[in-house]
């Protein structure tokens, strides 16, 4: 094999250096996708109603305009998303799901956290998750208190073990390589959303990386980058961590 190429799989795709040449920091700006075609008038209004629900709470007149930009610009998932995240706040669940499951089509790869979403909500409604659970989760996204954010974690793992996000969460938190390494195990046990098996697959390949396990930590990260089925962030992460480690060798 090439020195230039760093991953392999068994069908025989290659990621090479040059594929890695140009990777940014892991991040997806998700405001930008499927806005190119956009009119003025839509961007406008979507503004509007954000401002209308983040800085004023005003949630029903949020909703308005958000869905009179859903018509204006069909295609757009931003807005769709910001509608099911108001009909979250509402508590209107199953409204809420709807929306996210419409993000979902119109982004398949995945749209900020729509699909860790589905999975929560649809659990709710299951009654394998108890209601409102999801909404609670996102107070660890909501707190700069890194022992807060472990706290909900935690508590949450321990409520109710079967829900994966949370273990993501640890898996994050945690400073200590096995306790990582078991939150890691736990997630993956619990049949993720893609978003959140993604996640926990690249906190592994750090954990084994940090070991001295680089091979296998670039195996997890080659075979994420090839899957077809990987989230936008998740490919973008994975490609960031991977340029990391070869740089490094």
């Amino acid at each position: 094999m090439s020195n230039d190429v760093i991953f392999e799989d068994e069908q025989g795709n290659r990621i090479t250096r040059e594929d890695l040449a140009y990777v940014t920091k892991g991040h997806v700006d998700f405001a930008l996708i499927g806005r190119e075609q956009i009119p003025f008038e839509a961007i406008e209004l979507h503004q509007k109603a954000r401002q209308e629900g983040q800085q004023y709470g005003n949630y029903d007149k949020a909703i308005e305009l958000l869905k009179k930009t859903c018509l204006m610009a069909d295609h757009w998932p931003y807005p769709v998303y910001d509608l099911a995240f108001t009909y979250l706040l509402q508590k209107n669940y199953e409204q809420a799901l709807q929306y996210y499951r419409l993000t979902d089509e119109l982004e398949p790869r995945g749209f900020f956290t729509a699909k860790t979403a589905i999975y929560a909500l649809e659990g709710e409604l299951d009654g394998r998750f108890p209601p409102g659970l999801y909404l609670t989760y996102l107070k660890i996204e909501w707190t700069d208190n890194e022992q807060e954010k472990l706290e909900i974690a935690s508590s949450i793992a321990q409520k109710c073990p079967d829900f994966a996000p949370a273990w993501k969460e640890l898996a994050t938190l945690h400073d200590d390589s096995t306790q990582r390494m078991k939150a890691i195990a736990a997630g993956l046990a619990q049949n993720p959303d893609a978003e959140t098996e993604g996640n926990l697959l690249i906190n592994k390949a750090l954990v084994l990386d940090k070991e001295g396990k680089t091979e296998e930590a670039i195996g997890i990260l080659g075979n994420l980058i090839m899957n077809n089925n990987v989230t936008l962030a998740n490919d973008a992460m994975s490609k960031f961590v991977l340029n990391q480690i070869i740089n490094r060798s």
